[in-house]
């Protein structure tokens, strides 16, 4: 089977690249474009404002240091209320003997999945409640 033939263009033939001919055609569009002209209160419209931005005070700087001992802070106080819960917790376990149901692997195991579903739309519904008190109220809780 014989290779298809390029049939060349006249701007190829002449040896003109495509993409130098658009650019040729984009250079005569703006060539023929007039000049644009601001209107006469935009100069110092935009000069007000500049100089208004620059005599302004400049912003409050956010208190890092205070933030980063809080969360340090609340992370100690929990994680010592967490070793302080296990601590008493582990021999009030041990002494403590409850029955455990005895559940066949079908019923456990839809047992679970029902505790992991109770879980996520229990998170869920925090998480709503928390943003609907960050962002304002909305009429419908």
């Amino acid at each position: 089977m014989k290779p298809a033939k390029r049939v060349r263009t006249q701007q190829e033939q002449a040896g003109i690249n495509p993409a130098a001919r658009i650019e040729m055609k984009i250079d005569q569009i703006l060539a023929t474009e007039e000049e644009l002209i601001p209107s006469s209160g935009f100069l110092a419209g935009v000069m007000e404002r500049v100089q208004e931005e620059a005599a302004a005070p400049p912003p409050i700087p956010f208190p890092w240091a205070w933030v980063l001992s809080g969360i340090l802070l609340t992370a100690a106080i929990f994680g010592w209320g967490a070793i302080e819960l296990i601590r008493l917790g582990l021999p009030a376990l041990s002494s403590l003997t409850l029955p455990s149901p005895h559940l066949s692997p079908a019923v456990a195991g839809s047992v679970e999945s029902a505790g992991w579903v109770a879980l996520a739309l229990g998170a869920s519904l925090v998480s709503w409640l928390l943003s609907r008190r960050l962002a304002g109220r909305g009429g419908l809780l």
